[in-house]
Order: C-alpha cells, then sequence, then structure tokens
C-alpha cells in the first residue's frame, strides 16, 4: 500500500498539480481576490506543489543523476551567487525580493526537469493554445470596451483601447505573445495530429494574435515576432514549411479580400500607420523631450558605471533600481529594461557570460532534437524561435525576474531535453 502511494505520488499526483500551477501561471495575480492580491492561484498551487515534492523526497529520496548537468550546475550557482552578493547589497529589502523570485524560478525549472519522465508535451501543449486563446478573447474585450482586468496599469498610464489581458502592461502581454506564438504554430502545421479544431484554433489564433500585438505598440516584440517567424521558417522542415506556406496563402487571400472589399473600416491602414511610427521612434534619440530611447541609452550608460564601481561582480541581487534611484532625474526609469543587462548589472560580469554560454548550450541541445525528427522536433524548433525572439523581447519589460512565462520557456527547454534522452535511456550533461 505505501509503495502504491508512492507510485502514485510521484507519476500522478506531483504531474497534474503542476499542470495546474503551470496553467494559473499565465494569469497571475488576476486568479485572486483583490483584497488578498498577493495570495493567488499560482503561487497556492505552487505551495502545494512544493509541499509535495518534499514528502516524495522523504519517501523516495532524490535521484542525483537526474541533476548531474551543467544546466542545474549553473542555475543553483547562480542562486548561490546572487546569495552571496547581499554581503555587498545596499539594500538587504530588495535584494531578498529578488533573490525569492530567482530562486523559486530557478526551483520550477529544476522540477520540471527532474518530473520530465513522468510528465507529458502534449498536455503542455493544451495548456498553452487554451491560455492564449483565453487572453486573445479578453484582449479583444479590452479593445472594444475599452475596460482592463483590475491588476492591469493601462488606465493608469492613460492609454485607450490597448490591450494587457492578465498582465500589468501592454509590454509584458506582447512579450508573451511573441514567446508563445511559435507553440501555437506548432499546432497549426503539425501533421502528426489529425485533429482538426485543435489545427484551425491554433492557426486562428495565431493569425488574431498579429492585431493585439500591434495595438500594444511595443517596438522590441514587432522585431522579437519577425525574428520568430524567421528562425521558425528556417528550422522547419520541408513538409512544415509546405504547411507554413499553405496557410501563409489562406491569410493573405482573406487579408486581400477584406481590404479590397474594404470590410476592414480603415484598420489596416491605421495598423500599417501605427507600425511606421513605433518603429520610425527606434532611431528618435531627441533630448528635448527624454525620448524613450534617449531614457534607455541613460539607463544602459548607468547600469555600466555602477557594474564598473562594482568591479564588475554586480551591484547586488535586486539593487540595480536602488542605484537608479540616486539618477532618475536624468533616467526618469529605475528599472533597466533590458533582462540582459539587468543580469550584468546585478550579478556581474561572471554570471553574466555563464547565462549566455547556458542559453546557447540550450539552443544546441534543441537543435540536435530537431535534427533527429523525433517527436520533440517541433516542440524543440517552437523553443528556439522563442528563445531566439527573447533576445529582442527581453528589452520590452520593465522588470522580467518575477515574468513567470519567461520562466516557463526555460521549464520547458529542460524539460524537452531531459524528455529527449529519457526516451533513450540515457542522462544528458
Amino acid at each position: 500500500m505505501e509503495n502504491a502511494f508512492r507510485f502514485r505520488l510521484k507519476q500522478n499526483v506531483i504531474p497534474a498539480i503542476l499542470y495546474f500551477t503551470f496553467l494559473s501561471g499565465f494569469f497571475g495575480s488576476t486568479l485572486a481576490y483583490p483584497k488578498l492580491s498577493y495570495l493567488f492561484a499560482y503561487r497556492i498551487f505552487l505551495a502545494f506543489l512544493f509541499f509535495l515534492i518534499f514528502i516524495d523526497l522523504m519517501l523516495n529520496g532524490i535521484e542525483l543523476r537526474s541533476f548531474l548537468n551543467f544546466s542545474t550546475f549553473f542555475l543553483i550557482g547562480w542562486c548561490a551567487y546572487s546569495l552571496l552578493s547581499f554581503l555587498w547589497a545596499q539594500d538587504i529589502k530588495s535584494a531578498v525580493r529578488d533573490q525569492v523570485f530567482l530562486t523559486i524560478n530557478i526551483f520550477v525549472i529544476l522540477i520540471f526537469m527532474y518530473y520530465s519522465r513522468y510528465l507529458r508535451w502534449d498536455v503542455f501543449e493544451n495548456i498553452i493554445l487554451i491560455s492564449f486563446i483565453i487572453h486573445l478573447v479578453v484582449g479583444y474585450l479590452e479593445v472594444v470596451t475599452d475596460k482592463h482586468l483590475w491588476t492591469s496599469k493601462v488606465p493608469l498610464y492613460n492609454l485607450h483601447r490597448t490591450p494587457s489581458t492578465f498582465f500589468a502592461n501592454p509590454n509584458d502581454f506582447a512579450t508573451y505573445l511573441v514567446l508563445y506564438s511559435p507553440f501555437i504554430l506548432g499546432l497549426a502545421i503539425n501533421k502528426s495530429r489529425n485533429n482538426f479544431f485543435k489545427k484551425w484554433a491554433a492557426f486562428l489564433s495565431a493569425v488574431l494574435a498579429i492585431p493585439l500585438l500591434i495595438l500594444t505598440t511595443s517596438r522590441a516584440n514587432y522585431i522579437g515576432f519577425l525574428i520568430a517567424l524567421f528562425v521558425y521558417f528556417l528550422l522547419a522542415g520541408k513538409d512544415q514549411k509546405k504547411n507554413l506556406l499553405y496557410y501563409a496563402a489562406i491569410f493573405l487571400v482573406f487579408l486581400m479580400f477584406i481590404i479590397g472589399f474594404r470590410l476592414d473600416f480603415g484598420a489596416f491602414n491605421k495598423g500599417i500607420e501605427m507600425i511606421k511610427i513605433q518603429l520610425s521612434s527606434l532611431v528618435d534619440f531627441s533630448q528635448t523631450y527624454l525620448s524613450s530611447n534617449v531614457r534607455r541609452k541613460l539607463l544602459v550608460v548607468y547600469g555600466l558605471s555602477f557594474l564598473y564601481d562594482y568591479l564588475f561582480f554586480g551591484v547586488g541581487s535586486g539593487n540595480s533600481r536602488v542605484l537608479m534611484e540616486k539618477v532618475k532625474q536624468y533616467t526618469v526609469n529605475v528599472e533597466l529594461h533590458n533582462w540582459f543587462l539587468d543580469v550584468l548589472v546585478c550579478y556581474g560580469t561572471v554570471v553574466f557570460i555563464l547565462y549566455l554560454v547556458w542559453i546557447f548550450y540550450l539552443l544546441y541541445n534543441l537543435f540536435k532534437i530537431r535534427e533527429k525528427n523525433s517527436t520533440l522536433s517541433l516542440p524543440a524548433i517552437s523553443l528556439m524561435s522563442s528563445i531566439s525572439a527573447f533576445f529582442i523581447s527581453s528589452i520590452s519589460s520593465s522588470k522580467m525576474i518575477e515574468m513567470r512565462v519567461m520562466w516557463f520557456i526555460f521549464a520547458l527547454s529542460l524539460f524537452v531535453l531531459t524528455k529527449s534522452k529519457e526516451e533513450k535511456g540515457e542522462y544528458w550533461a
């Protein structure tokens, strides 16, 4: 009876709770009572998941071989160095805050890897599609009604008809659309699946995501989206390319029909004009009114100067914003608005270089899976496209360390890599 309980706990109960945790992570603090906004569904499921894993490890022990790889060593080392940086951090409260986010998100990544043999990609795929559709529905409701969820800060920015859905701002929502669009594309072109409804739901979702992305006016994510599409098409096999071209042709014919009969009521021209304005603003470095580009440039300059002052060891976990407060009259913003710069300034040169090495390490191993043409080839292509877009999209959001959808991409990457090795009875190094 005890053995049966241990088996069910690891094979059924923990995966089920992990799926719910993953699902609730896409909706953040909106799944909570406003007066207890810190106690939202994701945190409740995550706490329960940690509790069950603790029981599992007590009953069954830990399989060390599952953790003996570069990813584990780097992630745990990053977490340890972040703790060490408390010794020179100016603001311990900010350091603790970021340390909590970093530690929890790293644990989530390791959980995906450790329990990969009991998890199924198709379930993650369904969760991603369902979540994506819900986000699109809410996004279009926000555009039509100009009303937002209680967690959104769009009303504070005095923006109108701008979607943010379950995120705090349009930039975060745009980053989400870009990072998860490759998975939706993968569902649409997967020839091994004969689910007609799912394929067309995925195709329509991919198409309907484009107007919402344009309405976010997130310049970095415009470019990130194009990078994701380009990388996906580049990595796709011949049959997959044919499917992509087939869907693209359908989309273009439909678009020409709509525009030709003026059924879009001028929305297409307005969208093109909006994109032109946003992209042209990328070269606007006017200092008379501190344009966004100038502020971003100053954030980089001051961030690197702080890094230099701390001898390239990093200013300490969560302390970039504390130092930036001192020059706020020049930068306006206190967040670095660049995830890679955030990692460099807060954790130093060594962690930053290892972080880049780790990302390319993941890309290299995912590429090897894609080459083998296994059942995990399409997920690998989606992940590579998403990570490639992430290099640009990560510039958009002000602070990404607490953005679960970003950490989920890396968690899914490790899941796919580990799953691929386990299918052959191997452990990857």
